[in-house]
């Protein structure tokens, strides 16, 4: 038993004299014992950023606007998209992504100054992801022909598919992924969050949202900003014709399936808007009652014709974002 006193000895000293340096993650143990001094180098690994195949390529050729344009082979046929590629990108850091859905008979470009995300993803360091839809006139098809979609057209399995090929491209954070879109294309950004939640941080649909529990039953849960004018004639507020349901009524079913507890509250931001919000839950879930509002997005230049009224009392975007970034992994 003696013989193993100098080894217990010299154990419990290397346990009181410890010592860590660097700010590598590697650890100098030191310890004295009998007139000698032994110091064992450590090195321990922090958990690395996750990072996708695009991590460390060049930056693709972007065009005079910081775009990069091109398509790829998906369901449907040659689909096209763009990604924004912010000034301050870094190919060796993993970005936050958006994908950004356009409305129906419109386009890419239109919804990129549409929405005007612009600004808030080059704050962010962030992607912006806009595809196109197919048709004619141009629609998402989240469910093929359902609810107004193209014959032959999976766009579920094109986000797959668009989703893969981007972050072959370009370095990705999957951590941080934000979907988000109007009317068609909000249609789509839900559809896209309640069937892929596992892979979305946030969703903000505008004038169009979905829930259908044959889908969504079994979603996690996703932070959720919608938007929607009781003056909508193209997708109406009380559900019918154009719409996938009473906006309330999908709302609450949002909350529900992000755990919420509780009655949701309402407080009045400006004249014209009413902000609903749920509590205890396990992601954000919020409802924006524009009342007397179109079928546009609210704080976007304004449409005229027969879209109705855009009100100014909020900006879509802003909140969007910022409910997407308090979703981050950090809260950041």
């Amino acid at each position: 038993m003696r013989r193993f006193l100098p080894l217990l000895a010299l154990l419990v000293l290397l346990a009181l004299t410890a010592t860590c340096s660097g700010d590598d993650g590697a650890a100098s143990l030191t310890a004295t014992a009998g007139g000698s001094t032994t110091t064992t180098t450590v090195t321990s690994t922090a958990a690395p950023e996750p990072t996708t195949p695009g991590c460390g390529r060049p930056v693709p050729a972007t065009d005079g606007d910081d775009l990069y344009r091109t398509t790829i082979e998906s369901s449907g046929g040659k689909r096209s998209y763009m990604v924004l590629i912010p000034a301050g990108y870094d190919p060796s850091v993993p970005a936050p992504i958006a994908f950004v859905f356009h409305g129906a008979t419109s386009n890419k470009e239109q919804q990129l100054a549409y929405s005007a995300y612009g600004p808030f993803a080059a704050d962010d360091g962030a992607l912006l992801v806009l595809p196109d839809a197919l048709g004619e006139p141009t629609r998402w098809s989240p469910f093929g022909p359902a609810f107004a979609g193209v014959e032959g057209v999976d766009d579920l399995a094109f986000f797959d598919d668009l989703s893969a090929a981007v972050k072959d491209e370009l370095c990705v954070d999957p951590e941080r992924v934000l979907v988000t879109g109007m009317s068609s294309g909000g249609f789509m950004a839900a559809a896209v969050a309640c069937t892929r939640s596992g892979d979305i941080a946030a969703a903000g649909p505008v004038t169009a949202t979905m829930w259908a529990d044959v889908v969504c039953g079994a979603a996690d849960p996703v932070a959720y900003s919608y938007f929607h004018g009781t003056a909508d004639a193209a997708v109406p507020f009380e559900g019918g014709a154009n719409s996938p349901g009473p906006v309330e009524q999908t709302s609450q079913d949002w909350a529900d399936q992000n755990g919420c507890t509780g009655e949701p509250s309402e407080e009045r931001i400006g004249t014209e808007v009413i902000h609903r919000s749920w509590t205890a839950c396990a992601a954000s879930t919020d409802l924006y009652i524009v009342e007397n509002g179109g079928h546009t997005w609210p704080g976007a230049v304004a449409l005229g014709g027969g879209f109705g009224h855009t009100t100014d009392d909020i900006n879509a975007s802003e909140i969007i974002w910022s409910a997407f970034r308090a979703a981050w992994p950090d809260g950041s």
